[in-house]
């Protein structure tokens, strides 16, 4: 395969899980403004303007801005088209990435992705959001899952797809890993993890597990209440929830091994052993040593694995 169709693949991948989760973002932040006693505490960010510490683009926001307000945040994250992290301006870099890759990803894929993109751009999207921005996110959400679901039911196993997938996957891991980290900074984490918790640090626990639609497979697998110590075991440790860290690292190197092929014990890349480190200490660490190196700096080295990943990805696939 070309190096700049695996590239194509890669980001158009990227782009469109990153799409969903600002989309899931936003939704859940508005959710949460609604809820009764959830305000902002001074210097805090409100619920919505959280996704600009997430997505690591307040300072670009606040450039020729006054102020915040939820409409420019929202407004900032889902249309402006000079914004790298704008749900538009991640389609229409996922759209352009597609649109050289139509003969490898197939026809439907690449209508689905034009669709969308036409959809952001159009006044019915515009009168959606303003009617109803639960509603107009949804339906990002869905069209997102939709593209995900055509390439599940429509592409063989091939390095087409296992470059799709990694994409997807890695995208995945620094995204949980932000949100994790930003919404923990937000919310103490006491000393005692088990220790009992407020009905304001409930709802916020609870945000966290419906930004990563995870709170109803949660409260299956741990049949007990929403607490620290259950939800980062779950969001980062679980081997068989799709978004979670650990799952999410485990799909990145078996599609990463199966594009440079060679033995099960043969490390080909210098991406794989970093993957392969990582999947290991995800799992055998126990969340109550994660608590004890501190959740912060061990969601950083996370974050630092995952940029080195990319960047290794790069060097070894794309540049030519």
């Amino acid at each position: 395969m070309l190096s700049r169709v695996a590239e194509s693949l890669f980001w158009t991948s990227r782009y469109i899980e990153r799409a969903e989760n600002v989309a899931r973002l936003l939704d859940i932040g508005l959710n949460l403004e609604l809820d009764a006693g959830v305000q902002a505490g001074p210097g805090d960010s409100s619920p919505v303007e959280l996704a600009l510490t997430i997505l690591a683009s307040r300072e670009s926001f606040q450039d020729g801005r006054p102020g915040a307000d939820r409409t420019a945040v929202l407004e900032f994250l889902t249309f402006d088209r000079r914004s790298p992290q704008s749900i538009l301006g991640m389609i229409s870099r996922a759209r352009e990435n597609a649109r050289s890759t139509q003969e490898v990803i197939g026809v439907d894929v690449w209508r689905q992705i034009n669709r969308l993109y036409l959809y952001l751009g159009s006044q019915r999207a515009r009168r959606r959001f303003v009617a109803s921005p639960s509603g107009f996110y949804t339906t990002i959400k869905e069209s997102c899952i939709l593209f995900e679901g055509l390439i599940q039911n429509t592409l063989p196993r091939d390095e087409v797809y296992h470059f799709l997938q990694l994409g997807r996957y890695l995208e995945r891991v620094d995204i949980m890993g932000r949100i994790l980290h930003a919404r923990c900074q937000a919310t103490i984490v006491p000393a005692d993890p088990a220790s009992g918790e407020n009905g304001l640090d409930l709802v916020r626990w609870t945000g966290l597990l419906r930004s990563c639609s995870a709170y109803g497979t949660y409260l299956r697998s741990e049949r007990d209440r929403v607490e620290p110590v259950g939800v980062i075991r779950f969001l980062v440790l679980d081997p068989d929830f799709p978004r979670a860290i650990r799952f999410c690292v485990a799909r990145c190197r078996e599609s990463l091994k199966e594009i440079v092929g060679g033995d099960d014990d043969e490390v080909a890349s210098s991406a794989e052993r970093l993957l392969g480190r990582l999947e290991s200490e995800l799992r055998y660490i126990d969340v109550a040593e994660i608590f004890d190196r501190g959740l912060l700096p061990f969601l950083d080295g996370i974050q630092t694995t995952c940029q080195r990943v990319g960047e290794e990805i790069q060097r070894t696939f794309f540049l030519v």
